[in-house]
């Protein structure tokens, strides 16, 4: 097997990618890379298969996953677009030129200001599903008007699967009552909170008020 050619090693019972050939004394060890773990280790020649003579077990279904997990873990070492594959929602041009826009560089900071439903929803929910596909993205806060937490809360389930959940200022005493004085923002990790009551983002802990500012 030379570099850039898939294997299945044995050892770690998973797929992985030849990275480079050592010879050792008449041993021959392969530097792998394990999708899975995201882990760069050495295996013995021994204790790799080719991939086709690994499929030759293998029933269709099986098969079929395997190569789709490969393709996936290439797709994101190329920072290739997964978000817009995965979404339930089918997203128009203009939301995917936004998406490649606002990942591109190191720092996410991107204005979205699209005119009045053209789904900037959407092409916010793009940009946090790509960011959580390559692990970036572990908190999130979405701050809207008063009127509009409840409707944020459903847009991101229907149209992404994400679980949000409303966070009012006017309602921090019940929150109090169940949570905590101290943790009701820890509460959840993904939020929408409304920025219509006074002083929500000094409330705020430090990790969501820096996004916020």
């Amino acid at each position: 097997m030379n570099p850039g050619d898939w294997a299945w090693s044995t050892e770690h019972e998973a797929i992985c990618r030849v990275i480079d050939v050592q010879t050792v004394w008449d041993h021959t060890l392969y530097r792998v890379w394990l999708p899975t773990r995201d882990a760069v280790v050495r295996v013995r020649a021994d204790r790799l298969t080719p991939l086709d003579a690994h499929f030759s077990m293998l029933n269709p279904h099986h098969l079929s996953y395997t190569v789709t997990a490969a393709l996936i873990a290439d797709a994101l070492a190329q920072d290739v677009l997964l978000a817009p594959l995965e979404a339930p929602v089918i997203p128009l041009p203009h939301q995917i030129r936004a998406l490649q826009r606002a990942i591109s560089g190191d720092r996410v900071r991107y204005l979205l200001a699209d005119e009045v439903g053209l789904g900037k929803t959407i092409e916010a929910g793009l940009i946090l599903r790509q960011l959580k596909l390559r692990g970036l993205v572990r908190r999130t806060l979405v701050v809207a008007p008063k009127g509009l937490v409840t409707q944020g809360v459903s847009e991101m389930h229907t149209h992404f699967h994400e679980a949000f959940h409303p966070l009012i200022p006017g309602d921090f005493a019940i929150y109090r009552s169940f949570i905590g004085a101290e943790n009701y923002w820890r509460a959840c990790d993904q939020v929408v909170c409304s920025i219509d009551a006074g002083g929500a983002a000094n409330a705020l802990p430090h990790d969501f008020r820096r996004g916020v500012g």
